[in-house]
């Protein structure tokens, strides 16, 4: 589960690193616009001094922060926390699959900790009705019980360079031979990341910030041999489940034990019996004394994706348009998975999966639109837009007319991108059925191209798709069918006819405009909604227009995904030039704007190592509502329900919080479980430790409140919330809970 913010409104005007402007409404009875203007932009400078936890620093850019962070708490020199040389801080954390999530490493034989929910499709892969580790629980006595994830990664980043110059001379250099287009960013990165990869063993990713401001080079040891090690049940690691999640008080024990291997010199190796746990170069020492409210915190990790930079019209189109789609599509693809799940323990596993990664996306968007909604953040932004239109007048005037263009261009597209997010939603992802069919149809019109006539049962590329896991281990046909005939009415009822391509006009005019039964026939006479059925098939030659006429692959064949984002580019265009270019202008006077007033800035999350830093505290989310800083395992006996599958406890769990077994890890006569932060962070942070003021580890951020979800886009210095779980629950539920205290003698405690 990312971690996901917002805030609610306040009365002084407050401005921090790359958030938006909140300005006192009085501001606009001011008849003279100058004195509003440079009124604002004094106020700005104040307040950022004031406040500055907001912002997802680079980790090569600390200096810009070091006196806040010092104010704050911090107790290291920089040099501790991030050190091109090596044995910083910095250097035990790792990007887990290229950054969908985040990992620590905490001993010298290669152990890593992250979030269960990092863990939770490994779990779920692993597992097996007759060892379900995903409701048991799964440790490895010995390293031998260790379960090989294949492919899985764990990233070291081991240094960061500035190229700008280079990048813009190389830039320079396309547009002048007349090489410059669509595509031509990729390009520049893919020539300055094979020149630095000559000159190196690492693996090496350009990154522009900024839109293309400033470009850096991240260079990476990348391991390919990881290994399961530990996670508790999802009855401690998700307890709560969907209720719970973004909520609080919540209490879960969210984290999981992995091992990273290495080839006997220590270096990156593919999984060999023959390799050997890595050595890291530095190691996270773990906290026994706890968190108390004020605690300075810092978080290291690798967050995905923010968009900080939007304009207005973003933020409207996203709060008025897209969400809106996302959650009502997903929602009814989860009561559907959700009903299917309790016939029995075997689609119950199957489907786990990927009813989390529904629940959690779905979950996002409504409370990100209860969030831009109830705090007016478009209305925000559009306040910021009136300082920055009368700055772009004075000092950049050949974007006079930006916020115009990009008011035009939203509009042109709404319809266009209306129907993009429902061919997302209702078409491209809810049958493995379709999927699969969409994947051989991929493959048919290869063959047409060369003008072949015959599916050959030999080939590779058959061969692959009769390998294809889409209908195996996580499909049931009862389940995928009724998703698909509830996506095929959502699709006809939402989506223009002339966007369906002529095949699906057809076949829907033949049933009568009835789409269930145009999608019951469909799925039922499909060799591609069958495991046997597919492989029985496939395994044999056959005319290339007999498979063709497979009634999904029909389906999948006529809805063309570049006929949908097509329309988007010209309804775009019809106004001027792609909101792509428009929104790249945005910010980069949005960054000279804010460049000129002397406020630092971060730029958006990109999946790159950024710090945050911030305190333990409390919240006051509502009227008359005031939530601690802590949750502790006495929630598990007050939500238990062995009626609902997220409330359920064992035997085990009941009895030592019934009997008060802490051991040391205990705290004032109870044991946390959770605890709440205000760290700027967002998905790709799951996972990431959580360090005091001298770098120590005391927790896991897993997640963020419901108050404070529109993190993407805002950050609120009051309402802001990460979800930690405490390092020392982690400790009891390892060594008293599981057993499996033989796996802390390789931690170093402080």
């Amino acid at each position: 589960m990312g971690c996901l913010f917002m805030g609610k409104k306040i009365d002084a005007p407050r401005f921090s690193g790359g958030g938006v402007f909140l300005l006192h409404p009085i501001l606009y009875l001011c008849a003279m616009k100058r004195i509003v203007y440079l009124f604002v932009l004094v106020t700005l400078v104040f307040v950022q001094s004031a406040r500055a936890d907001e912002g997802m620093w680079m980790i090569q850019q600390l200096s810009v922060v070091e006196h806040q962070m010092r104010q704050a708490g911090l107790k290291l020199p920089l040099s501790k926390i991030y050190n091109p040389r090596g044995g910083a801080l910095a250097d035990a954390v790792v990007a887990i699959d290229g950054g969908m999530g985040t990992g620590s490493m905490i001993s010298r034989d290669g152990l890593m900790i992250t979030n269960h929910h990092v863990a939770y499709g490994d779990i779920c892969a692993v597992s097996t009705l007759a060892h379900n580790y995903l409701e048991e629980g799964f440790w490895a006595r010995s390293r031998a019980e260790e379960i090989p994830i294949k492919g899985k990664t764990v990233s070291f980043l081991r240094r960061v360079e500035d190229v700008t110059s280079e990048a813009e001379s190389l830039r320079e250099e396309m547009k002048r031979e007349g090489h410059w287009g669509p595509m031509s960013m990729r390009r520049l990165y893919s020539v300055l990341e094979r020149r630095y990869a000559e000159k190196t063993d690492l693996e090496v990713s350009c990154v522009s910030m900024w839109s293309g401001l400033k470009f850096y080079m991240y260079f990476y040891e990348v391991y390919r041999d990881v290994r399961l090690v530990g996670a508790p049940p999802q009855r401690i690691g998700a307890f709560g489940g969907e209720y719970d999640n973004w909520g609080w008080p919540q209490h879960k024990g969210d984290f999981a034990l992995y091992r990273v291997y290495a080839d006997r010199k220590g270096r990156p190796a593919d999984y060999s019996a023959e390799n050997v746990p890595l050595h890291p170069e530095k190691v996270l020492g773990i906290s026994t004394r706890g968190v108390v409210e004020g605690d300075f915190t810092m978080v290291i990790g690798f967050p995905g994706r923010t968009n900080r930079y939007a304009s207005s019209y973003e933020i409207e189109e996203r709060e008025t348009l897209k969400n809106p789609i996302v959650v009502t599509n997903r929602h009814q693809r989860m009561d559907i998975i959700r009903r299917n799940m309790q016939r029995s323990e075997e689609i119950r596993l199957k489907y786990s999966d990927a009813f989390f990664s529904l629940s959690n996306f779905a979950d996002m968007a409504k409370w990100e639109n209860v969030c831009l909604g109830r705090y007016k953040v478009a209305d925000l932004r559009r306040e910021e837009e009136r300082a920055l239109g009368q700055w772009i007048e004075g000092n950049d005037p050949k974007n006079r007319d930006l916020l115009e263009h990009l008011r035009q261009g939203y509009a042109a597209r709404r319809d266009a991108e209306h129907d993009l997010n429902y061919l997302r939603e209702a078409w491209l992802g809810p049958s493995e059925a379709l999927l699969t069919a969409n994947r051989l149809g991929a493959y048919l019109a290869k063959l047409r191209r060369q003008k072949d006539t015959l599916v050959v049962a030999s080939s590779k590329e058959i061969r692959e798709l009769v390998s294809f896991g889409h209908l195996t281990k996580s499909y049931d046909a009862p389940t995928d069918r009724e998703l698909f005939v509830n996506m095929v009415n959502v699709f006809t009822r939402n989506v223009p006819r002339e966007m369906w391509g002529e095949k699906m006009q057809r076949m829907f005019d033949r049933f009568g405009g009835d789409a269930t039964r145009m999608a019951e026939e469909a799925f039922d006479g499909s060799f591609c909604s069958d495991a046997d059925r597919f492989k029985e098939y496939l395994g044999k030659e056959h005319p290339l227009a007999e498979v063709e006429a497979d009634p999904l692959v029909m389906l999948a064949r006529s809805v063309s995904i570049p006929r949908f984002t097509g329309a988007v580019n010209r309804a775009e265009r019809k106004v001027g030039k792609s909101l792509h270019a428009y929104e790249k202008a945005y910010t980069h006077a949005l960054y000279a704007f804010r460049q000129a007033q002397g406020i630092p800035q971060y730029p958006n999350a990109n999946s790159t190592m950024r710090l945050t830093y911030g305190r333990v505290g409390g919240l006051a989310p509502r009227d008359g509502v005031v939530y601690d800083y802590r949750s502790t395992v006495s929630g598990y006996l007050e939500k238990y329900d062995p009626a609902r599958h997220e409330y359920q406890l064992d035997t085990l769990l009941r009895n030592k919080i019934i009997r008060k077994e802490w051991g040391r890890w205990g705290d004032r006569g109870e044991m946390t479980v959770d605890f709440l932060t205000n760290n700027d962070i967002t998905g790709g942070n799951s996972g990431s430790p959580v360090l005091d003021a001298r770098g120590r580890l005391i927790g896991l951020a897993f997640d963020g409140n419901r108050e404070s979800m529109a993190v993407d886009l805002y950050f609120h210095p009051e309402l802001a919330r990460t979800v930690c779980v405490d390092i020392r629950f982690v400790m009891w539920c390892i060594k008293n809970y599981a057993g499996a205290g033989e796996l802390l003698h390789e931690l170093k405690f402080r």
